[in-house]
């Protein structure tokens, strides 16, 4: 179930301005006290050299039709966020083996460095990020691509991967992107726009619900029920509630007239349902959704369950969740009974299609 985000296009008032990269300023002379007679010539240090020499802008380049339109209509955003969110990860890994330039201006540079305290401990040699950056969202600010050079002000969510003793982290930033004729390249990177803010913050695990009141059982041989209305509870029944923060199950869906149920769950269980990484697993009988490529895997209707699945305690009073460890990244298992149900997981982290 695709955000409505996604498609929303936030109206940000940013200065924009494309400023070329000037070199480091040069170090003052040192002040010496001369003896009686004596010449003195001061010294000056070299500056450094720019990592990213000034690049002109190509006039002779010629823009593709996407530049004839004030704002993109397509998925060009995504395109350069997911770009520049793999060239970070590559220079995370090791930025001596990566030309930064193909990805940041010398402005573009400096700043990241000055906004990213991982960027920082990279490029001193002192860290290493091991595995890929995995861009979540992008969100457009105010630009027109009719503007000589293109610019384009992006919030861009990113996880970065969990590695040896940490957890995995969610974080951002706002980079302005400059089209040379070639190339999109961050000309500036920043803090996150703050009505943005909150996306970039992980889910947490809610306080426990309230006992369970009025469960009830479903006889063995009951079919699948279908009221999406009904509540969950741990324990077996005997625990707790399940807010709909943690666990929601869609039936009779697109739009309560399809014949499909989608089970969205947080990870690791008991976590916030993230809208960033949806996990959500399908009952899809009529495979109408492993026809759109929606689901990873066919449903299984009489499935097996694997040698370490293991009952999380969970239920609704007609079907029971189950989970394999080694097969969560692809499907659950429901179980009905003395029936055993596999559920594939959607393709996409945005989850299935809807009935838009």
């Amino acid at each position: 179930m695709r955000l409505s985000a996604m498609n929303s296009r936030l109206v940000l008032v940013l200065a924009l301005g494309v400023v070329v990269a000037a070199c480091s300023p040069t170090s003052m002379p040192p002040t010496v006290s001369p003896t009686p007679g004596q010449v003195v010539q001061a010294t000056v240090e070299p500056a450094a050299a720019p990592r990213c020499p000034q690049r002109s802008d190509d006039a002779t380049a010629t823009l593709g039709p996407a530049f004839d339109q004030d704002v993109f209509v397509r998925h060009e955003s995504e395109a350069i966020a997911t770009a520049f969110v793999a060239g970070l990860s590559a220079i995370y890994a090791d930025p001596a083996a990566v030309d930064v330039c193909r990805f940041f201006t010398q402005q573009g540079w400096e700043s990241a460095l000055v906004s990213d305290p991982l960027l920082r401990a990279a490029e001193r040699g002192e860290t290493r990020v091991a595995g890929d950056l995995v861009l979540r969202i992008a969100f457009e600010g105010r630009y027109d691509l009719r503007e000589r050079p293109p610019v384009v002000p992006l919030d861009v969510i990113f996880d970065i991967p969990a590695v040896a003793g940490t957890s995995v982290v969610r974080t951002g930033f706002n980079v302005v992107f400059v089209f040379d004729g070639h190339r999109w390249r961050a000309d500036r990177v920043g803090e996150v726009t703050p009505e943005n803010l909150a996306w970039t913050r992980l889910p947490s695990v809610p306080p426990p619900g309230p006992p369970c009141a009025g469960f009830v059982r479903d006889p063995v041989g009951t079919k699948f029920d279908e009221r999406a209305e009904r509540g969950w509870c741990d324990g077996g029944g005997s625990g707790r509630t399940i807010s709909s923060e943690q666990l929601v199950l869609l039936t009779q869906y697109p739009c309560e007239v399809g014949h499909a149920a989608v089970l969205n769950v947080g990870r690791p269980l008991g976590t916030s349902l993230d809208p960033l990484d949806r996990r959500e697993y399908v009952r899809d009988p009529a495979k109408e959704f492993l026809a759109q490529r929606w689901v990873i895997s066919p449903f299984e209707g009489a499935a097996t369950l694997p040698l370490d699945a293991a009952d999380t305690g969970w239920t609704n009073g007609n079907v029971d969740l189950w989970i394999s460890p080694t097969e969560l990244d692809r499907a659950v298992y429901i179980v009905r009974g003395d029936t055993v149900e596999r559920w594939p997981r959607a393709a996409s982290s945005w989850g299935v299609g809807d009935c838009n």
